[in-house]
């Protein structure tokens, strides 16, 4: 076979794959676009109906320690680790737990442990546990309407009002509100059952239960924990005070029942089998490194084809001077004994390097944003505070030694050498 036709071959099968690619990997990568008002729930997820602000807020809030997600059968993953206290998280519009994993969560949470769910559609199984009558749970208590106001019952929150829209599209539409029926819950067989949160129209939807030796916290509006609650600042703010009612522990955050999986999956011998082609479209990483290879394998057979012309010589890649600029530049500060000059550079230098690496900015030099800096950096807040308190008493004086000069620059360093 001549090398032409060799190449009109493979340079065909290549197109072939790019076509697939196109068509196949668009429905998978538009599950993270921002477009997408599929209410899917999931904390990975940065559109409108995805989780990730509130998977982030419980990251960085502090009082839940290390975060783990669940995507498997509860009493495969749910951990329950007698020296600390274990939250089971949940937020979907319904909650699909197995029978046997219900059982699960209920013995987890009797052993002194927090269950959280805010759904719409609870398990089966579970409101059979607390209610009554399941049929109870909600009753009347569901509204349509495009907005709803909402507030605490804490002494310390009660002043708070919260206001949502329901939105779809972009644009504000109509959407059922649910509220717990105050009257469904078996108090005969639960010790406590209390509203923490409600409507303003005093309609629960946040109530606390005291089940054994642990505690169940229900919410009945997830709308209000996506992305498109939380991303205006009352939404961010009224999940931020749910998460106060919350006992600090380590939130293990069940993804897995966000959807319904058929129990007799092993009767047919076991998960269904996925090609190679499928695994690779479910990973982004994987689907843009196919993507990129056939692309650059389609242009060494185009430019490779053709006759072999002489090698161009590679042109030098401008440097990032940015940092020998300013090396020069506090070099000549410190020749001229303008050390509160090269202090304030040093501080922006400081100050860029954490708005860079961890995102975090502030006006106000206060012990949240310490705390914040030393959550992201894992460095002593102590070490983060000194550097601040020098930079501040530094740019006060007016003539500023060498030795304090060089405590600021180890200190510095110290915390250059220490940060993750």
């Amino acid at each position: 076979m001549k090398q032409s036709n060799k190449i009109y071959i493979l340079g065909g099968v290549i197109l072939v794959f790019i076509v697939l690619i196109y068509f196949f990997g668009q429905s998978r990568s538009a599950k993270n676009s921002s477009d997408d008002w599929t209410e899917s729930y999931k904390p990975a997820e940065i559109g409108p109906f995805g989780t990730y602000i509130m998977k982030e807020l419980i990251d960085t809030v502090g009082l839940f320690g290390n975060f783990i997600e669940l995507d498997q059968e509860l009493s495969d993953v749910l951990v329950d680790n007698p020296d600390e206290n274990d939250i089971y998280f949940f937020i979907g519009k319904t909650n699909f737990l197995s029978e046997a994993s219900t059982t699960y969560l209920l013995d987890f949470v009797d052993a002194g442990n927090v269950a959280f769910m805010s759904a719409e559609y609870f398990p089966t199984e579970f409101l059979d546990e607390i209610c009554y009558d399941r049929n109870w749970i909600f009753r009347d208590s569901v509204l349509a309407d495009t907005i709803q106001h909402f507030k605490f019952h804490h002494p310390d929150l009660a002043a708070k009002r919260y206001t949502f829209k329901s939105i779809k599209q972009n644009k504000v539409s109509e959407r059922l509100w649910f509220y717990f029926n105050e009257f469904a819950f078996d108090n005969e067989h639960l010790k406590s059952v209390q509203s923490i949160g409600s409507s303003t129209t005093d309609q629960w939807n946040f109530v606390h239960i005291k089940y054994g030796n642990g505690h169940i916290f229900l919410h009945s509006n997830p709308y209000l924990f996506t992305n498109i609650s939380m991303t205006k600042r009352e939404g961010f703010q009224y999940a931020e005070n749910v998460l106060k009612h919350l006992p600090p522990g380590r939130i293990q955050w069940d993804r897995y029942n966000l959807e319904w999986h058929n129990d007799n999956n092993d009767d047919d011998g076991g998960d269904e089998r996925r090609s190679v082609l499928e695994f690779i479209m479910q990973h982004p990483p994987l689907y843009w490194a196919l993507f990129l290879l056939l692309i650059g394998a389609l242009l060494y057979i185009v430019f490779k084809g053709k006759r072999t012309q002489p090698l161009v010589p590679a042109i030098d890649m401008k440097e990032n001077t940015s940092l020998q600029y300013i090396d020069t530049l506090s070099s000549l500060y410190l020749q001229e004994k303008k050390h509160n000059k090269l202090i304030k550079l040093k501080e922006r230098t400081f100050l860029n390097f954490i708005a860079e690496r961890y995102y975090i900015q502030s006006n106000k030099r206060d012990e949240k944003f310490v705390e914040k800096i030393a959550i992201k950096s894992h460095v002593d807040p102590a070490l983060i505070r000194e550097i601040f308190k020098q930079f501040e008493r530094l740019e006060k004086e007016k003539n500023v030694t060498d030795d304090a000069l060089i405590l600021l620059h180890k200190k510095i360093e110290q915390f250059h050498k220490t940060c993750r």
